[in-house]
């Protein structure tokens, strides 16, 4: 199955170049439904100009951002954030998603790799 989403162009440009190999997203319905095996046709916003597909190697689920980031936090995160606590903050200052849908779904790291 192929599922669609939405990244922001520094994003997507880590995963044009190779260097992504995670996706982090909150775990709503849409995201329960991705299967290891599924592809993720990634669009660039704002202008959905632009897309990538990959392929789903694996799935973690997570009750909360700390967790989710403290797992990959020196592989993904180090070069840009001082800690895991600073990850977590930027993930609500920024918008991508609020505290209250974060506690009530948790979240979900998908494994991917680019054709």
């Amino acid at each position: 199955m192929e599922h669609m989403m939405k990244l922001y162009e520094e994003n997507f440009l880590e995963l044009k170049s190779g260097k992504k190999k995670r996706e982090y997203r909150l775990n709503d319905e849409k995201r329960k439904l991705v299967k290891v095996g599924d592809t993720i046709r990634f669009l660039k916003l704002p202008d959905l100009d632009e897309e990538i597909v990959t392929d789903v190697l694996g799935i973690e689920v997570f009750d909360n951002w700390y967790d989710c980031y403290l797992k990959y936090f020196d592989e993904d995160f180090k070069d840009e954030y001082d800690c895991v606590e600073a990850v977590v903050e930027d993930t609500y200052n920024s918008g991508y998603y609020t505290k209250e849908e974060s506690e009530k779904n948790g979240c979900v790291v998908f494994s991917i790799k680019k054709r």
